[in-house]
Parts: structure tokens; sequence; C-alpha cells
């Protein structure tokens, strides 16, 4: 071995040893840096706005830029908190209590003579050939569902200092992402071993993909949240602002979705002798809260992503799960970049 490989092999060896300990001393700040990153590629046109009307000067731009953030995320959960915290209590004692009191009873009573009387005795027909009694285990099923998010919430509570810091420095770095975006883009183009031109088309396509999943999956999941928290206002289920803050958050969840809130929402509707609010509950959850789904996202994700449907959807859940909430937005950033450099390569290294 020559002493330049020598050389070589040993420089390699420190830079190694230097990044795993850089990735220890970052290791509690990942997250935090990658939701400012986020929030940063979402709202750099409003930056760039901002710096020429204040005659480009960064610091300002910056500072009220992220102002504006701060007041968007934390202004309307400020404001409600001491409701929210109310009625998410109250409500999840509710729930256990009436979980607890064999109510689902009545549910099966109320199924028999309705017109899906039918359709419920063909499904204990069914279940029962299964030797699955179908009430107790939905009942076993909703009193874990409840303890589980209890248990969340008590989590959540003594997390709390956690969140708030992990806020504080998101915040932070966004100041600094989009003060000094534009040079820190350019030093991370230059790590890609890619043309200049291809570079600009990966870091665009990101770009795009993270604004549109963001802005896209925001906007539908606010909106099916207003949308529904007015509706169990004005039908007088309990708990609007909980349930409909509860609907904006598994408008997120590709699977399910506002419909996990809204149908047991029209269920309770039933069970307290309140049939046309049922109806109607179920009438607006499919034609609007739900609808709000199928229109709102394919405009503002499919078409700006230019993502198969199916990968999209694939992408969202499986971020979800393998890297929690922050998961909806990189499960389709790293489907682009995967698309973006098969792309490349068949450009680059499948020419005839």
């Amino acid at each position: 071995m020559t002493p330049k490989q020598v050389s070589v092999l040993a420089f390699l060896a420190l830079l190694t040893i230097v990044f795993v300990q850089l990735l220890a001393i970052f290791r509690l700040f990942v997250i935090p840096i990658l939701w400012a990153i986020i929030l940063a590629i979402v709202v750099f046109p409003l930056y760039r706005w901002v710096f020429r009307l204040v005659r480009r000067r960064k610091n300002i731009s910056a500072a009220l830029v992220t102002l504006l953030v701060v007041v968007i995320t934390t202004g309307p959960m400020v404001f409600f908190s001491g409701t929210l915290v109310h009625e998410a209590l109250d409500f999840y004692g509710k729930l256990a209590q009436w979980t607890a009191s064999h109510r689902l009873e009545s549910l099966q009573s109320l199924l028999a003579g309705s017109p899906l009387a039918g359709l419920w005795a063909e499904i204990q027909v069914k279940t029962a050939a299964l030797n699955i009694q179908l009430v107790p285990v939905t009942v076993n099923f909703l009193q874990k569902l409840t303890n589980t998010i209890v248990g969340q919430l008590q989590a959540g509570a003594k997390n709390f200092l956690v969140f708030v810091f992990d806020y504080l420095i998101t915040i932070f770095a966004l100041f600094f992402f989009l003060r000094d975006g534009e040079a820190l883009a350019r030093g991370v183009k230059g790590f890609f071993p890619l043309s200049r031109e291809h570079q600009e088309t990966v870091i665009g396509r990101l770009e795009e993909t993270v604004s549109a999943v963001v802005r896209g999956v925001g906007i539908t999941g606010i909106t099916q949240g207003i949308l529904a928290g007015l509706a169990f206002w004005v039908l007088g289920v309990p708990y609007p602002l909980f349930l409909g803050l509860l609907t904006a958050f598994l408008a997120f969840v590709p699977l399910g979705g506002a419909v996990l809130v809204w149908l047991p929402c029209a269920g309770y509707l039933f069970l307290a002798d309140h049939t046309g609010k049922g109806i109607a509950l179920i009438l607006w959850g499919v034609l609007v809260i739900s609808m709000v789904d199928n229109f709102l996202k394919p405009i503002l994700i499919g078409e700006k992503t230019r993502l198969p449907a199916l990968f999209l959807f694939f992408a969202v859940l499986g971020g979800l799960t393998q890297y929690g909430f922050i998961g909806v937005f990189l499960g389709p950033a790293v489907l682009t970049l995967f698309l973006s450099l098969i792309q490349i390569y068949r450009a680059e290294y499948q020419r005839d």
C-alpha cells in the first residue's frame, strides 16, 4: 500500500469518526430541524415577497415571516386551549363511562329495529359462524382505545416541556433557514454528484413536493375540521371544538381520516333518538366533509407533485408509520427523490 493510499484511508477513518460524533451531537435536534426545513420551504415565497418589500433586509424579512409562523401555529391553540383541554378530558371520561355501562347493547337493539336490520342480522350470522361475539369485541376494543388515548394525553402532558423545547428549536432554525436559505441550498446542491442541470431538477422537485403536500394536507385538514366542527355545533353534538380539531388531525391519516370522527358522532345522534340529525350528519359527512378530501387533495397535491396517486398514498401512509407525524411529508419527499434519480439514470446511463 502506497503512502498516499494510507493517507486517504486515515483521512476517511477520521472523517467517519467525526461524522458519527456529529450525528450523536445533532440527534436531539433532527426532528425540529426537519420541521424547520419543511416550514422554510413552504413559506420561502412569502419571505421573498417580504424581502423585496422591506428593501432587501434579510434579518427583518426572516424575523417578520418567522413571527407570522409563530402566530399561525400557536394563536388558535392558545386562544382555545382552556376550552379544548376541558372538552378533551371530559370527552374521554364520558367515553370510558359509556363503554363500561354497556350502552353499546342499545345500539344493537336500535339496529335490529331499523331499515338496516337485514344487514345487521347477516353480519351477526357471519361473525357467529367464526365464533366472534361482535358486541363484546367492540366494547373491549373501545375500552382499549380509550385507555390508549388517555395514556397518550398523559404522556403528552408529561412531555410538554420537550414539545416546547422542540418548537423553540424549530422556530430558531426557521429564522436562519429563511435568512440564509439560498446559500444553504447552494451548499446542499454541491453534495449531489450530478450536473448543475440535474441538481436544479432534483432540488426543484423536492421543493414542489414538500410545498404541495404541506399545503394540500394542511388546507384539507383545516377545511374538514371547520366543516365538521360547525356541523357538530349546529346539530348539538357534545364537544364540537375538540371533535373538530380531532377531525382536522385525522384528516392527515390516509386510511379512514375524517370518517373516523363524524361517523361515530352520527351513531351518537341515533342513540340519543335524534334520527333526523343523525341522517343529516351522515349526508353532510359524505357529501361535504369527505368530499373535500376527494376534491382538494388531488388538486393541491397530485397535480403539483406529478406523483402517481397510488404511490403517493403508500408514501404518506408508510412515512407516517416509519417516522411519525412528520413522515406525512417525508414519505412523499423520499419518493420524489427516488423517482427523480431514476429519471436522471435513464437519461444519462441508458442512452442508446
